[in-house]
């Protein structure tokens, strides 16, 4: 897959339109969010108010239904006979037949709708009755095949309500809903006895035009329903999705008997508001597609994408005036770089522009082609010094094999004169030196840095007298370890030179140990001589200067603390302790435990029993040849 590849004015075009179509999306993300939950406030809040209203006038107009229902206490001789009715002969009470249809023809008109009406007495005798339709209603609610929703009318006379209760149900011979009005006839006394109840069916058309009033839209669909009891008045068109929802909903409310369930104020694609009627038994449920609301939302979101369109071409114009004044003088940059590159090393680049930070990106590119040709210069002429310093360093390989040769004569000839200590100085000279200028191999182990240094310890004995005691406590399993090359003898020499050689003392002891402690290999070099100042010392041993040793500024202790971090790391090296009144010094050198996996041996548990050598003085110290 190739790669693509952008140019600042791609960069430049690309994010200024990047960032306009942020800001657009932002922009249409956040209309859309707020206002769809600007809508949605508004449109519940506005749904409230509708309920409200419809509730008032639904008020208005039960309140009107009652009032007519209440002068069938006029009927005196009727509610006389039904008071007395257990004195009275069946035949008496049936002599109010036609009471019913009086009651009808008084005290409604036609625009109530009334369709039935039952009085009964308190052992649920009919004592009359009247319907408009007497095929589609039956003569006595409690002798009918067809449902008229009885049992909600006799858990109501079972109970202690004495307010008119408004029940309903559909008629499915008339096909009509009905409003049922149900009163409950008593005693205007202080036991307010009942006496009988009185029956009045209304077609919920009347409902429905009042609710219909409200309603803005045939999508939005409202009904009537009281607690308890099925829905008794429905306004509006349903889809498959209203349906589904009205028959969970109608479902909860006709199931719930202590409070009227809460609902949320979204099912699926459609708002819902509920309130209860504060007078009576009702609650109106109204039901509106949120597609209607978000209509407006919709028309103002396609007028935003039209002015997104055209600032995003608007923008794609100015961004490409503007990036082409912007990126010119970089354009001019890139193609001197390109003349360079193919070899006109002479060219320079132009340092005029809008731009103070191009002006300041050329003069530095040509202050960096002039460093350049001048180090190109002084390479040339350090790769010719370099040369003859590998040839003159070839030429002084000879000289070491010289002296190897020269040592070894001469180690040969007091041998054959018997002089043995000449002998045995040779072949420790010969072993240094071999030792000391092997620079093949910058690693070697502790066994031969140790055989290094009790060769270079018999040789400053024959120098200098057997006055020092040497102690040897080297841990068998260290023997193995690895170490860079020459990291002992610089340190002996210092106890030997610093140390021992300042002192008068005539038991001059130095002592070197090595062992592993917590995953390191840790080794000591004391002495009982004349103290340092170790603080100083300790406080250039942290600078640990690899510069001042290549430039072989530094010797010594400093070299090879140096060479040891720049190995191994600032968390190992050298570190130098002193006793009190300054007598004698103790330097440890701390080092990672490295090994050779194909030379590691097995060792001993008991580790620390097995040293190399033992204490020698200085009149038992022999030649070690490596």
């Amino acid at each position: 897959m190739k790669k693509v590849k952008w140019t600042m004015r791609q960069a430049i075009l690309g994010l200024v339109i990047g960032c306009t179509l942020f800001a657009i999306v932002t922009q249409t993300v956040v209309f859309e969010v707020v206002s769809r939950q600007q809508i949605r406030r508004e449109s519940l809040l506005n749904n409230d108010e509708t309920l409200q209203r419809i509730e008032t006038e639904l008020n208005s107009y039960i309140h009107g239904i009652i009032v007519k229902m209440q002068t069938i206490y006029n009927e005196k001789e009727m509610v006389y006979d039904m008071r007395s009715q257990g004195n009275k002969s069946r035949k008496n009470i049936r002599d109010h037949y036609w009471d019913a249809w009086h009651i009808a023809q008084k005290r409604f008109e036609s625009s109530d709708q009334l369709l039935a009406i039952y009085v009964y007495g308190n052992n649920d005798n009919l004592i009359s009755s009247w319907r408009k339709q007497p095929y589609n209603y039956p003569y006595d609610l409690y002798d009918t095949e067809n449902y008229v929703n009885v049992a909600h009318l006799k858990s109501y006379l079972k109970s202690d309500d004495n307010a008119v209760m408004l029940t309903g149900y559909h008629n499915e011979a008339a096909d009509q809903d009905v409003l049922r009005f149900v009163l409950k006839l008593h005693n205007y006394d202080a036991e307010r006895e009942r006496f009988g109840y009185y029956i009045c069916d209304f077609s919920a058309l009347n409902v429905e035009e009042i609710m219909s009033k409200y309603i803005s839209s045939r999508d939005v669909y409202v009904w009537l329903q009281p607690q308890g009891d099925s829905a008794i008045a429905q306004v509006g068109n349903t889809t498959k999705e209203e349906s589904k929802i009205f028959s969970e909903l109608s479902k909860n409310i006709a199931t719930s008997s202590e409070e009227f369930p809460e609902f949320n104020d979204e099912y699926g694609a459609f708002y819902l508001n509920s309130r209860p009627a504060e007078k009576y038994n009702l609650h109106i449920v109204m039901l509106t597609p949120q597609s209607l609301m978000m209509h407006t939302q919709s028309a103002l979101a396609r007028t935003l994408v039209v002015i997104a369109l055209f600032i995003i071409l608007v923008t794609l114009l100015l961004g490409i005036l503007i990036s082409g004044y912007i990126y010119r003088p970089m354009a001019q940059l890139n193609r001197t770089i390109k003349k360079i590159k193919n070899g006109d090393t002479e060219l320079r680049a132009k340092t005029d522009g809008w731009s103070e930070e191009l002006k300041v990106l050329g003069d530095e590119f040509n202050e960096m082609l002039d460093q350049i040709q001048h180090m190109v210069k002084e390479e040339y002429e350090a790769k010719v010094l370099m040369e003859r310093t590998q040839y003159k360093v070839l030429q002084a390989q000879v000289n070491p094999h010289f002296l190897y040769n020269t040592l070894d004569t001469m180690s040969g000839i007091a041998a054959s004169q018997d002089c043995t200590l000449v002998s045995g100085l040779c072949q420790s000279l010969s072993a240094i030196f071999r030792y000391s200028l092997n620079i093949s191999d910058t690693q070697s182990t502790l066994q031969q840095e140790m055989a290094h240094v009790r060769n270079y310890l018999y040789v400053m004995d024959v120098r200098n007298g057997n006055a020092i005691k040497y102690t040897y406590r080297i841990d068998s399993d260290t023997l193995d370890d690895h170490i860079p090359r020459i990291t002992l003898q610089p340190i002996v020499e210092n106890a030997l030179q610093h140390g021992l050689r300042n002192t008068r003392r005539k038991d001059k002891e130095l002592i070197i140990s090595a062992s592993h402690q917590d995953d390191r290999l840790v080794i000591t070099i004391e002495d009982n001589g004349a103290g340092m100042d170790v603080e100083a010392m300790n406080e250039q041993l942290k600078k640990a200067d690899i510069g001042r040793i290549e430039l072989g500024k530094s010797i010594g202790a400093m070299n090879v603390n140096a060479r040891v971090k720049n190995v191994y790391g600032e968390s190992y090296g050298i570190h130098y302790e002193s006793g009190q009144d300054d007598v004698g010094t103790k330097a440890i050198i701390i080092l990672p435990v490295v090994k050779d996996d194909e030379k590691e041996k097995s060792q001993t548990a008991d580790s620390s029993a097995q040293t190399l050598g033992e204490v020698y003085n200085g009149d038992k110290i022999q030649s070690l040849v490596g």
